[in-house]
């Protein structure tokens, strides 16, 4: 039998078996018990996120609870408050009652808490290993938190002067303000993680050199490599790269860009140069030209939004052929009309136009610096990720990959199972499946501002959310509140299953029964 909890004062237990103090729930066929089904903001979110676990905490102001939930998937709720796209909230149900959760804003309250909050935690004075990671970007900074949470000492090596990547150099400080990175970046320190800037691997040290000291070593250079349009006039002076125009923009080192500005690409540097450069002295004409559709740009169209409603004029359906130049400035770039069909981009070499420019921003892609994979010592396992392996991506996919990588080197080395990265086949719970109507006062609420009342129009989609439906309904007075949580008292429980058909979140079954 499985243990219980014993209530001495009410003498009665919680669990699946009943104790023999009282019998009268011998006889059942059937077991309540909670379960956890898959919700839609859960399978949309791009870390694993228990997102309707952290939103009960914060619902009651548990903002330790919610950090601590937070955590196991998400070390850097501020970062991603900022800058993730949120894909969870296009799936959460709640706005097909009134409107969508703002889970960004709730994310992003639990992220300044932890900043507002955080004691310095008493590292071991000894550790389990050394583990050197390779670039201090998203990926690199995740994998070095969990790594040091699970008690290994870990130095991250930086070729910068600047530690961050992507964080630090390729997101517009609108975006992602510098005072909140700084602050994620001092809560690394003070966990003991060593930074060492300016220092290259390849030039400054070799992979052999940092096995010789270190169990493992995790590599996460990104992707800073920028694609070319292959096009002529695109060596000439006033053409920029995104990732040059941002990483300039970021160090306050202010770019000298001659107005008009044109900029070619969909993603999301693209418009962030494009807002970036509308920013800068003297520019006040910036144009993106794309050369599929508006709906097929891959940058979050929130920011697409954003940038347009700033004054940026948006092309769609032109692909860049040539970039003219008239007394060794820019003066236009030709474009052809492209669109895509089945078959994939077909352009129109027979239809043209002209933009007047005096400044290009090419932002068409990065690539990994793949040349440290010649680096590489046979003898030796070689663990890798974020934008090096899947290419240019979100923070949250970079995060998500540190950690993974943080899980595989800490089964690497003290001999378990690897990680499963299993996909989430687990079919989300519809809104259709929920019983609303068994809540008191289900009223249409729109978004709230206050992040702890925009957490209480959660649903808890195929999560106990501590509604307490299942105690107002039960006519055997089997279940009872335990610090603020719904338990089953099966002394009592007839297995009627009434707490099942009414809960409105869907997170009770019927199993078993007694023996």
């Amino acid at each position: 039998m499985p243990p219980v909890m014993i209530n001495q004062d009410k003498g009665y237990s919680f669990g699946n078996e009943p104790i023999s103090v009282n019998k009268t729930g011998e006889w059942r066929f059937l077991t309540p018990k909670k379960i956890k089904k898959l919700s839609p903001c859960s399978q949309g979110c791009l870390l694993d996120g228990e997102i309707p676990d952290w939103m009960e905490a914060v619902k009651k102001e548990e903002w330790a609870e919610a950090w601590n939930i937070m955590k196991r998937n998400n070390p850097f709720p501020a970062l991603t408050g900022y800058v993730c796209f949120h894909p969870c909230s296009e799936n959460c149900n709640r706005g097909q009652l009134d409107q969508e959760l703002d889970i960004q804003a709730v994310e992003k309250k639990i992220g300044l808490w932890r900043l507002n909050n955080y004691k310095h935690e008493t590292e071991p004075c000894s550790f389990k290993g050394r583990v050197a990671v390779v670039g201090s970007g998203p990926a690199g900074l995740s994998c070095a938190f969990y790594l040091t949470e699970a008690g290994y000492e870990v130095t991250v090596y930086e070729k910068s002067d600047l530690i961050g990547g992507m964080l630090a150099l390729g997101i517009p400080e609108y975006r992602l303000p510098r005072k909140v990175l700084e602050q994620e970046l001092q809560l690394l320190k003070n966990k003991g993680i060593i930074f060492i800037t300016n220092s290259a691997l390849g030039s400054d040290y070799s992979l052999a050199d940092l096995y010789s000291k270190y169990d493992q070593v995790f590599v996460a250079t990104g992707a800073w490599v920028a694609r070319k349009a292959l096009i002529p006039g695109e060596e000439n002076k006033g053409v920029w790269n995104a990732l040059e125009l941002l990483s300039a923009y970021n160090r306050s080192k202010i770019p000298d860009l001659k107005n008009p500005v044109v900029v070619v690409g969909g993603g999301n540097a693209a418009v962030d140069s494009a807002r970036s450069a509308l920013r800068l002295p003297g520019v006040n004409q910036v144009s993106l030209v794309y050369r599929r559709g508006r709906i097929e740009m891959p940058a979050d169209q929130s920011e697409v939004e954003a940038a347009e409603k700033e004054g940026v004029e948006l092309i769609f359906n032109a692909t860049p052929r040539k970039i003219e130049t008239d007394q060794n400035q820019l003066s236009e770039i030709i474009f052809d009309y492209s669109k895509t069909n089945l078959n994939g981009l077909i352009i129109d070499c027979n239809k043209s136009f002209k933009k007047e420019c005096k400044t290009v921003i090419m932002a068409v892609g990065q690539n990994a610096d793949l040349s440290v994979l010649g680096l590489l010592d046979e003898a030796k396992t070689f663990i890798a990720g974020g934008d090096m392996i899947s290419g240019p991506a979100t923070v949250a996919d970079a995060i998500r990959a540190g950690r993974i990588a943080a899980e595989t080197i800490k089964s690497f080395l003290e001999g378990l199972p690897g990680p499963l990265d299993d996909p989430k086949e687990e079919v989300p719970i519809l809104f259709e499946e929920l019983n609303l109507a068994a809540r008191l006062n289900m009223q249409p609420l729109k978004k709230q501002v206050d992040p702890v009342s925009e957490a209480g129009r959660c649903l808890g989609c195929g999560t106990c959310n501590s509604c307490g439906i299942c105690y107002l309904f039960c006519p055997d007075l089997a279940v009872d509140n335990v610090g603020g949580r719904y338990e089953f008292n099966l002394d009592y429980c007839k297995g009627c299953g009434i707490c099942v058909k009414e809960c409105p979140a869907r997170a009770l079954v019927m199993e078993g029964g007694s023996e």
